[in-house]
């Protein structure tokens, strides 16, 4: 069991969906929070009124950082101004991503090169700042939030799936590196979730995938997120069917078929 109280921890994205409703839970569980938001848009001011709701109702310290992940520099100047908030960080939730929806020929490059640096890039950039300190004093966790995509191909929306797969195996390899120092690296695999994330990059208002698992709540998935993360759950679905579909039903099922599966759920209705 991980005790948060009084525990700083920081989160990416943590503006809107499911990194804002994470900092509220964290903060019922006592812990001290930074919050990051992408420079130069209106997520700084709505971020900074966030966190001030969020240090009268829980009596928690709440700082709030911008940086813009997508540049290369990007992780490692918000590790800096972390630092300055605090010199120490006991959990990194990775949570900021980005989406492109289109068949993958047709997209852009400078789009998917874009959301490779956020949905990639920046959580390995990010976990390799902050672990060493993690490991020198024997104690630090890591949460990055992933998503069921991260368990089968995810066809009109290709990169974001292949970058999700890249975090769970990144997530998985590292924390088998850690074992004994004390510190974890654990995952957040939600299904489809109704956040900022699906009402831009193209992406269609309703999915045949919706009628099967409709679209979760933030609330609800962080909710049950931070309870699994403090029980010390590695690789977490909350959805109980998306978790035998995705976890039990996905192994023993031939890879043509789930590849056709996954097209035709993902289709635009």
């Amino acid at each position: 069991m991980i005790n948060l109280k009084g525990k700083t921890v920081f989160i990416t994205g943590g503006a809107s969906g499911i990194g804002k409703a994470l900092s509220r839970c964290f903060a019922k569980e006592g812990a001290n929070l930074i919050l990051m938001s992408r420079e130069g848009t209106k997520e700084d001011l709505i971020l900074k009124e966030w966190a001030e709701s969020l240090r009268k109702t829980c009596s928690v310290e709440v700082w709030t950082v911008s940086s813009e992940l997508s540049r290369p520099e990007g992780p490692e100047d918000l590790y800096n101004q972390v630092k300055a908030c605090s010199p120490r960080v006991d959990v990194l939730v990775n949570n900021a991503a980005a989406m492109a929806f289109g068949l993958f020929h047709e997209l852009s490059l400078a789009d998917q090169d874009q959301l490779v640096a956020v949905n990639a890039r920046a959580y390995m950039a990010l976990m390799r700042l902050f672990i060493p300190e993690m490991v020198q004093r024997g104690s630090g966790h890591v949460l990055n939030v992933c998503s069921v995509s991260a368990f089968v191909p995810t066809p009109r929306h290709a990169v974001y799936g292949a970058t999700k797969a890249f975090v769970q195996a990144l997530s998985e390899a590292v924390n088998e590196e850690l074992k004994g120092t004390g510190v974890t690296v654990s995952t957040l695999n939600p299904g489809y979730t109704d956040t900022p994330l699906l009402q831009g990059g193209g992406f269609p208002k309703k999915l045949r995938f919706y009628s099967f698992a409709g679209k979760a709540s933030p609330a609800v998935i962080a909710e049950k997120g931070v309870k699994a993360f403090i029980k010390g759950k590695r690789v977490y679905v909350p959805e109980p069917h998306l978790r035998a579909l995705f976890l039990f039903f996905n192994r023993f099922t031939p890879k043509r078929f789930i590849n056709a599966i996954s097209e035709w759920m993902v289709k635009g209705t």
